[in-house]
């Protein structure tokens, strides 16, 4: 058969073909597909033209196919199943879901969620695999190339290709051990706390951060934030801590922080601090900001993706630490 009769053959023929042979009537082979036996008799008419062959003879009990009509028939019932799970919705069996994601996550936004995510792995899709890193200076350019999957992050401006999420709203706080010269106050202002060193823990400055815009505003009053020491290591924070060094953090870390610190031997005492006032007055999220998750669109209507970040979002919302949107 050549491309020209190939392209003649309508899949409705197809599906007549198949049904006479199973019924071994045309009339009955009629009532079943809703159509008139007059219309399935010119759709077999148009099979015999197509294949040039009878394919049919009629017998006192029926329909007869031919030799060619029974071949046929072998080799259009693969095509016809193959169509049908081409049209059926697609599914997705976790059990054996082998495939490997890529997140990008800070470690105050992995507290929210790690946890149950393992054990809900461990459980629903065992074969899946992670690697979960930081985020590195390129951010959003690595969900546009492919290299990640999945993003947490506390950004606004996104490409367009580029989906969102809201998840929530978490809020940062001051963790001071009893070395800094603060320790004894139940709140400090922002000209004492950058008098001090001061070390930041996953807290990045740019443009596209939820706090560039208080940042500027406080720049504006004279409060240049420039931290002594920046770390995405909470092992260098903690002894950054310990030296007397006022930490900059998320309330998950905080609350992490003070677990590890109660179990290390031979450590200071440590507290948390809310946020200064004059910050919280300038910041237009009031202490609390917005995190995200991003996916780049190609993977909008992958089902194992779907799950994956749904399963994120619900344990992130869960969390503690995490005010929910409005």
């Amino acid at each position: 058969m050549h491309l020209d009769d190939i392209l003649k053959l309508d899949i409705k023929l197809l599906v007549a073909f198949v049904t006479i042979m199973e019924e071994g009537s045309v009339s009955r082979a009629a009532e079943r597909l809703g159509v008139t036996q007059p219309a399935l008799s010119k759709s077999l008419q148009r099979l015999r033209e197509l294949f040039k062959d009878s394919l049919f003879t009629r017998q006192a009990y029926g329909l007869s196919p031919t030799a060619r009509a029974s071949e046929l028939h072998d080799l259009v019932q693969p095509i016809l199943s193959s169509l049908s799970e081409l049209m059926s919705p697609n599914s997705l069996d976790l059990k054996s879901l082998d495939r490997r994601f890529k997140l990008r996550a800070d470690e105050g936004d992995l507290e929210n969620f790690i946890e149950p995510l393992l054990a809900s792995l461990q459980h629903q899709a065992p074969k899946l695999r992670l690697s979960i890193t930081s985020w590195g200076d390129s951010q959003i350019d690595e969900l546009v190339t492919g290299n990640v999957d999945l993003g947490i992050i506390r950004i606004s401006d996104t490409p367009s290709n580029i989906r969102s999420k809201l998840i929530g709203y978490m809020e940062a706080c001051i963790i001071l051990s009893e070395a800094h010269p603060l320790f004894h106050q139940d709140e400090v202002s922002v000209t004492d706390l950058l008098s001090h060193k001061v070390v930041t823990h996953h807290l990045r400055s740019n443009r596209n951060s939820s706090f560039s815009k208080t940042e500027q505003k406080l720049k504006q009053r004279g409060h240049v934030i420039q931290p002594d020491l920046e770390t995405d290591s909470l092992m260098v924070a903690m002894q950054a801590v310990k030296r007397g060094m006022a930490l900059v953090t998320s309330r998950s870390i905080g609350d992490l922080f003070l677990h590890v610190m109660c179990e290390k031997a031979h450590f200071y005492p440590v507290k948390l601090l809310p946020i200064p006032n004059e910050v919280l007055e300038l910041d237009e999220f009031n202490g609390r900001h917005p995190i995200h998750i991003f996916w780049h669109e190609r993977f909008n209507n992958d089902l194992a993706h779907r799950w994956l970040r749904e399963q994120i979002i619900d344990f992130m919302r869960e969390s503690p630490w995490m005010h929910p949107p409005a």
